[in-house]
């Protein structure tokens, strides 16, 4: 990995002076230069929910992507509940501050989070307010065409989110028994109804059996809406019976952030021990556009909180 990001010397030591404050307190001060055509930031560190907050502030800050009055609309992967296999609540909890801090008019769940998921951290308690304010799943979905989609034409996928001002896809890094990787891309599924999600994995056989129509409707589903910001918790990871787990898991204690779900997904899969070539709808996303998948031609900024 470092061979690939040689190139941010320039932005990894500009971002080290303005950490100074980091520790100090919650808000952050971005350095100088920092976020200025900048890809990808990548932020190390045992206290995840700090490292959330420096991940994105190396970008410019939420602001760059929350106008203001915008309705945010909030994809998390929480549905699971083995170590390794959901989003940690405090990488949650930090984007869901920021998007406030930022100034949004509400934050839209895209999906019903588990029974006392927030509660696995103690935070909660203290974010309290701000958890009050997060609007539920609404449970209406809407059936839409998919254009330019190769083997997924329609999907039935959660109203709102065609709907809300901006969308922020929160994923975890880890094994998937059918598409060897999820992330960012994959996570698109988690605002689809069942039966969409079904034929993702039964389209042309049985249940996993044909990877490629998998990775082609992962690739067609995140046609529908490009986030704004994606946010991958890469701290603790299963790299064996994934998605579900429990398994084996590694901890690269990082939060990965940025505009580029291709890009975002690329940088993650080295992270668990694997390459992006290797995964067939990071490759299929990158041919329909959605990003890049090239982490050379990328500006990454890696920083240590």
């Amino acid at each position: 990995m470092d061979t690939l990001l040689s190139r941010r010397s320039f932005i990894y030591n500009s971002a080290l002076v303005g950490l100074g404050s980091l520790l100090g307190g919650p808000l952050l001060t971005p350095a100088a230069g920092v976020g200025e055509g900048l890809d990808l930031a990548a932020a190390t560190g045992k206290d995840y929910f700090k490292s959330t907050l420096a991940a994105v502030d190396q970008l410019g800050g939420m602001g760059r992507f929350v106008p203001r009055g915008a309705r945010v609309g909030l994809l998390i992967n929480d549905p699971f509940r083995h170590p390794g296999t959901h989003v940690n609540p405090e990488v949650a909890l930090a984007v869901v501050k920021m998007c406030y801090d930022a100034g949004a008019k509400g934050i839209q769940a895209l999906k019903d989070e588990p029974r006392g998921y927030w509660q696995r951290t103690p935070l909660a308690k203290r974010y309290a307010d701000e958890l009050k304010g997060l609007t539920p799943c609404s449970g209406r979905y809407v059936q839409v065409g998919i254009r330019r989609a190769v083997s997924l034409k329609q999907a039935e996928v959660i109203r709102e989110l065609m709907e809300v001002d901006i969308l922020i896809n929160v994923s975890i890094s880890k094994d998937h028994a059918g598409c060897n990787y999820s992330g960012i891309l994959k996570n698109v599924m988690g605002a689809a109804t069942y039966s969409t999600c079904r034929y993702f994995h039964y389209g042309k056989g049985g249940w996993n059996e044909d990877i490629e129509f998998l990775s082609q409707c992962v690739a067609d589903v995140n046609l529908l809406r490009k986030p704004a910001l994606c946010i991958c918790d890469s701290t603790e990871c299963v790299v064996t019976n994934g998605p579900y787990g429990p398994g084996k898991i590694v901890k690269p204690q990082k939060v990965v952030a940025g505009a580029d779900p291709v890009a975002v997904d690329a940088y993650g899969t080295g992270l668990i021990g694997l390459a992006a070539d290797q995964i067939d709808m990071i490759g299929k996303s990158a041919a329909l556009g959605l990003g890049e998948m090239n982490l050379r031609k990328l500006r990454i900024s890696e920083i240590n909180v």
